[in-house]
């Protein structure tokens, strides 16, 4: 490489670092080094939401009393309860996320598949979620596919060295848009008979995966140190399957009462993430039915629960995660189901 190639890359690398640091609100672990996250998933809310949906995140937060928010997707529709205008996209959000922004909980989110089916774009919605004060969440690289991919850097509690990573992706929506992407003929199936699981959808692809990959080189180098962190994206990967699959070999803890709907086409996500060795959890939503989680190859794989009132949810089930980080990258996890903080409450009205 000729050193005016050496010098544009240096130049571009500095710029991608001065990007993943800037945040509107700094993270950082407390004095204790902990850092707690909480995960919301499948809100599919929208105009003419359920009061009660308001209500389970006030008392999710409340009960966690979360450093951050992550929403993982799903957030608006489908069905009758959806956004049509960014107006009402505006409305929708500044209920949901009122418990944190005036309680200066910093929050972000991913787009699920469901995000956009009804007129407003991802790009678009990105806008508005990055309008709100605490909303930390990123357009991404524009060559990237999708919107959303990025990294939030959680900082030591006493220096300003990245101590743990959280990355979001965004995982797209179904299997025949992937095939329309890919150019494979019209009729020619991705998704076959004899699949595990319900395959019908999209994954984090390629150009993502080089980036996450590329960009966790950046910041270890950046930090003198390969830094701990977890992923999360909506839909999920074939190795989530693996977990339900192998029970006891994953040590398995939660339910499962739904086939893992992820991808037909096995991105190689979950390899990048092993070789690698910084991304210790890998979270997704989308299933509904599904809040288990278990280890594979050391990455722990599972389900952060799913909130709705106006989507398919069992009462029982309807639930959220957290996500307790100390310094040293270790993590802690539990599902919190809503009953056990609201009780009755809890139950959709019907």
């Amino acid at each position: 490489m000729e050193l005016k190639e050496i010098l544009h890359t240096q130049v571009k690398d500095v710029y991608r670092l001065k990007e993943l640091l800037r945040l509107k609100k700094t993270l950082r672990f407390n004095e204790q080094g902990k850092f707690r996250i909480l995960f919301l998933s499948d809100l599919h809310g929208g105009y003419g939401q359920s009061a009660q949906l308001a209500e389970a995140i006030e008392a999710m937060v409340e009960a966690a009393k979360p450093d951050l928010v992550m929403l993982n997707g799903d957030t608006a529709g489908c069905g009758p309860i959806h956004v049509e205008t960014a107006e009402q996209m505006r409305e929708m959000l500044a209920i949901d996320v009122e418990p944190m922004e005036k309680r200066g909980i910093p929050w972000a989110h991913t787009f699920g598949n469901h995000d956009n089916n009804y007129g407003v774009s991802k790009e678009e919605q990105e806008g508005i979620y990055e309008s709100f004060p605490l909303c930390l969440s990123k357009a991404g690289e524009e060559q990237l596919p999708g919107v959303a991919n990025y990294c939030l850097p959680v900082l030591a509690h006493d220096s300003d060295k990245i101590a743990f990573n959280v990355w979001a992706m965004d995982s797209h929506d179904n299997v025949n848009l992937l095939a329309q992407r890919l150019g494979l003929p019209e009729g020619m199936k991705l998704k076959l008979d004899r699949m595990h699981g319900s395959s019908g959808y999209d994954t984090v692809r390629f150009e993502q995966i080089m980036w996450y990959y590329n960009t966790s080189k950046l910041l270890e180098f950046y930090n003198d140190a390969k830094i701990p962190g977890l992923m999360l994206m909506h839909i999920a990967l074939p190795e989530h399957e693996v977990v339900a699959e192998n029970r006891v070999a994953c040590g398995y803890v939660g339910e499962q009462y739904e086939d893992v709907a992820f991808t037909c086409l096995n991105s190689g996500l979950f390899s990048a993430c092993l070789e690698r060795g910084d991304v210790k959890m890998i979270l997704a939503g989308h299933d509904h039915y599904n809040d288990y989680i278990g280890a594979y190859c050391g990455i722990s794989l599972g389900y952060v629960g799913s909130l709705t009132y106006d989507g398919y949810q069992r009462d029982d089930l309807r639930g959220a995660r957290i996500v307790d980080v100390d310094e040293s990258g270790t993590m802690q996890t539990e599902l919190i189901r809503l009953r056990s903080i609201m009780g009755e409450k809890a139950d959709k009205k019907v």
